[in-house]
């Protein structure tokens, strides 16, 4: 039985990682047009969530800023 596989070969350059992420982004799109709604929900909802995570890290240090420099809340 034949295999079939459609696979994406990808290096990312670390020192512009935005512009080769929206590459390939858009390389996955194109490769599969009739998907592009559900991968842009899919990524979305991933990088929201990363987003969230980082924010509440961020809350939480400030938190422990704020209370170890004597401030009263």
């Amino acid at each position: 039985m034949a295999k079939i596989k459609s696979t994406l070969d990808i290096q990312l350059d670390l020192t512009r990682p935005i512009e080769d992420l929206t590459d390939i982004i858009s390389a996955v799109i194109a490769s599969q047009p009739h998907k592009r709604k559900e991968i842009l929900e899919g990524l979305d909802i991933a990088v929201g969530n990363a987003l969230a995570e980082i924010q509440a890290q961020e809350e939480k240090e400030q938190k422990v800023d704020d209370d170890s420099s004597g401030k009263v809340s």
